[in-house]
């Protein structure tokens, strides 16, 4: 004995397509987003340390993973032992435990920035580039993904 209920096949063929409108529409606001954080963090990257042309703004990139669902916004270091952009990003020394110290930076930002600790007397003075454009970049990107997912799937 089998039941048919009239219409699932094309309330489950609506629904298929929606998901992947609501998938798109999530990889839409995610490559938004990282195209944000690059350009602001281009725009607040010192072009200078110490009279040195770095480079960063330029080093400065996005890189998409998993068909557009996961994005790397940051920089690809040349020497990774001598990682002068982060410690340009978090400071060295006091600096550092000053920046790393507010609220908004989270266990996981703390943990990568001490894989770049020395001994802490460094006198680099942070200014921060990477992590204020990633603040201000997904402070809503919730309600920007929700959004979109309601506009894709009406």
């Amino acid at each position: 004995m089998s039941v048919k209920v009239k219409g699932l096949d094309q309330a489950l063929k609506a629904l298929e397509g929606q998901g992947d409108k609501a998938v798109q529409a999530v990889k839409d606001v995610l490559a938004d987003v990282a195209t944000g954080i690059e350009l602001k963090a281009i725009q607040n990257a010192p072009s200078q340390f110490a009279g040195l042309d770095l480079n960063i703004k330029q080093r400065i990139d996005k890189v998409v993973e998993e068909n557009g669902l996961v994005w790397k916004v940051g920089i690809q270091a040349a020497d990774p032992e001598f990682e002068i952009e982060a410690w340009l990003e978090f400071g060295t020394g006091l600096s550092a435990k000053e920046i790393l110290n507010r609220p908004n930076y989270t266990a996981e930002i703390r943990d990568l920035a001490y894989q770049f600790y020395r001994n802490g007397q460094g006198t680099i003075v942070g200014r921060p580039y990477l992590f204020p454009a990633f603040f201000s970049e997904t402070a809503n990107i919730v309600q920007e993904i929700e959004s979109e997912i309601d506009k894709a799937t009406k």
